[in-house]
C-alpha cells in the first residue's frame, strides 16, 4: 500500500473576514494567501467588496481590494484587455484571465485561487518561468 504525505504549508486555513461595507450590492471574494516568508499554511481570505462602487471584471474588486481593503494582497496585472496574461488565476473553479472575466458571470461567492499546478511566489502569483 502507498502511503502519501502532503507537503508541508499544503493545507489551506480559514483566514480573516473583512468587515462588510455598507451597501445594497456587496459580493464576498474568497481569495487563496500564501506567503513564503511566514511559516504558516495557506489561507483563505474573506473580503466584501460594494459593487456599485467597483468596475464589472473580477481584476477591478481585486485592485479595489488592495487599494481601499488590503494592501498586502498580492497579483499580476498589466494590459487589463486580455492580451498579455499576466493576470491568470483560477476564478471559480477555471483558469482564466481577471480583466476579462466579469463578475456578472459568476454565481455567488468568488472563488480567485493562483493557477493550480504551478508554484505560488505570494498569494495569486504563480511562478510563469517555464511558461514562457
Amino acid at each position: 500500500m502507498v502511503e502519501l504525505t502532503l507537503p508541508q504549508n499544503s493545507r489551506m486555513v480559514t483566514g480573516r473576514t473583512w468587515p462588510k461595507p455598507a451597501g445594497g450590492n456587496v459580493r464576498a471574494f474568497r481569495v487563496y494567501r500564501y506567503d513564503p516568508d511566514e511559516t504558516g499554511n495557506p489561507r483563505i481570505d474573506t473580503y466584501f467588496v460594494d459593487l456599485d462602487s467597483c468596475g464589472p471584471m473580477v481584476l477591478d474588486a481585486l485592485i479595489k481590494i488592495k487599494n481601499e481593503i488590503d494592501p498586502t494582497l498580492t497579483f499580476r496585472r498589466s494590459c487589463r484587455e486580455g492580451i498579455c496574461g499576466s493576470c491568470a488565476m483560477n476564478i471559480d473553479g477555471t483558469n482564466t484571465l481577471a480583466c476579462i472575466k466579469g463578475m456578472d458571470e459568476i454565481d455567488g461567492d468568488v472563488k480567485i485561487y493562483p493557477l493550480p499546478h504551478m508554484p505560488v511566489v505570494k498569494d495569486l502569483v504563480a511562478d510563469l518561468t517555464h511558461f514562457y
